[in-house]
């Protein structure tokens, strides 16, 4: 894969910074721009407003005979003081009466809370103290006297636009990364599900680049190992499909020469030698089968068909039926238990299905007969297996679920555990001379490929055994 020529991840913060800079700064002219046209219409009076209009009157002020009110600005309070400190008139308040002339024998013209004292010495030797604040304030009385100053409203306004404006921005700057990085997604969730073709996937940011040429390269490498890996293991198969074909032809002759002598007149050492060898051949045949069985079980590719849930039931019980009936010879039967709500399809490769349910029905069958026999000392008529069908659900999904209990003595511990595992022989109850361990674990193998499960366990029932149930996921 070409890197190209692209921008850097350094590059794209200055951006956005750059953006985010600019947005600041337009914000903080655009608010200064609607103060000054609010005091140009006239709603919002400017803060030297008060300053303006005390010098304005400073005249009548001075010279009137007595100081009104409506000469001063709104806002503002004053006091008329005689030339010793007296307080004559006015509207500021009491405790206000001696800080003021203090502050005007001092010449000091800042008051408390912000304020600003001008001092006007009238004609007739009085002296006239007003207090006011340089600040603006809206024209209207209501929003002067329940509002704040327009002021702190413009500048509340810009902490509001501001932190909107972070988030918006912010969200961007994600949506902008996560669809850069949506590639990088992309290519791991290929591999995640062993498609390595990564291809010529890249992205506009140079670091990303370097990141994907490094997974394509990873995919590359993973790819050659998986293939020869695979290729080994093919090779392996095929050695030991071949192997299990050759060991055939010796088996057929020991075989037929087992026959042979059994039909010659020997004596009771003499068949019973005989029986021993091929009981044996019968077992090496038997190995070989289970062999090519599980070959068979990783190489099988799925071919699927939908059936309706219901048919597939009957199938199943039809099939569980004419076993038992031939592998006891009659001995075992077969109750049913059918949902009468079963609906839905299911997407699967029946002939798979068929032979998990053949895994499953052939150690149930065995463990009965075997149980049975052990209880009673000879062969008799045993115990019926039991064979459910029904809809059931499991972490949002819809399953057949199908289910054969036996009347065996039940799953140990352990069974529960590794039952489904390749080449596993229980020790106890369950462990039989003809049990390899492949079954169960090609039973559940053909299960999880139609997206099911094999589900192991107990039955609660008296005189019951194990149960296994085949998961089928089905399509609602």
């Amino acid at each position: 894969m070409e890197i190209r020529k692209r921008r850097t991840l350094t590059g794209f913060f200055i951006k956005y910074i750059c953006i985010f800079s600019v947005n600041t700064i337009l914000l903080v002219l655009f608010l200064f721009f609607i103060l000054n046209l609010l005091i140009h219409m006239g709603a919002v009076l400017p803060a030297n407003y008060m300053e303006q209009m005390i010098h304005e009157n400073r005249d009548k002020i001075v010279n009137s005979e007595r100081v009104a009110e409506d000469l001063l600005p709104v806002g503002s309070s004053y006091g008329v003081y005689s030339i010793s400190g007296d307080f004559l008139y006015g509207n500021l308040k009491r405790e206000e009466y001696g800080p003021a002339w203090q502050a005007y024998e001092s010449n000091n013209t800042f008051a408390d809370s912000g304020g600003i004292y001008r001092f006007l010495l009238r004609n007739n030797e009085e002296v006239c103290i007003i207090k006011y604040k340089i600040k603006t304030q809206a024209t209207n009385e209501f929003l002067r006297n329940h509002l704040p100053p327009p002021d702190f409203c413009i500048l509340l306004l810009f902490f509001v636009l501001f932190l909107l404006q972070t988030v918006l921005i912010s969200k961007h700057f994600a949506r902008s990364i996560a669809k850069r990085l949506k590639v990088l997604e992309e290519v791991t969730e290929k591999i995640r599900c062993h498609d390595l073709e990564i291809g010529d996937a890249h992205s506009d940011l140079r670091e990303i680049d370097q990141v994907l040429v490094s997974l394509s390269s990873m995919g590359e490498a993973l790819k050659d190992s998986l293939n020869e890996q695979w290729t080994m293991e093919k090779h392996k198969k095929d050695q030991i499909a071949a192997l299990a074909h050759d060991i055939k032809t010796p088996l057929t002759v020991i075989k037929g020469n087992a026959e042979l002598l059994s039909e010659e007149a020997l004596g009771p050492s003499g068949r019973e030698y005989t029986e021993y060898i091929r009981e044996n051949a019968a077992e090496i045949e038997n190995y070989l089968l289970l062999l090519q069985d599980m070959i068979l079980s990783e190489d099988t590719q799925v071919q699927e068909a939908v059936i309706p849930a219901a048919e597939l039931a009957d199938q199943l019980i039809s099939r569980a039926e004419t076993l038992a009936s031939g592998y006891s010879a009659g001995q075992i039967s077969v109750e049913v238990k059918k949902s009468p709500f079963l609906s839905g399809e299911l997407s699967c490769d029946v002939r798979q299905i068929k032979r998990a349910w053949d895994n499953i029905l052939g150690n149930a069958l065995e463990y009965t007969l075997e149980a049975d026999r052990l209880q009673k000392g000879a062969p008799g008529i045993c115990l019926p297996i039991l064979i459910t069908m029904e809809k059931t659900e499991h972490s949002g999904e819809s399953y057949l679920s199908a289910g054969i209990t036996d009347r065996g003595d039940g799953f140990t511990e352990e069974d529960l555990i590794h039952a489904a595992s390749q080449f596993y022989q229980g020790d106890k109850s369950r462990h039989k001379k003809n049990h390899k361990g492949l079954g169960l674990f090609t039973a559940s193998s053909f299960a999880v490929r139609q997206g099911g499960r094999l589900l192991l366990e107990n039955s609660p029932e008296e005189d019951c055994g194990a149960r296994v149930t085949l998961m089928l996921k089905l399509n609602i």
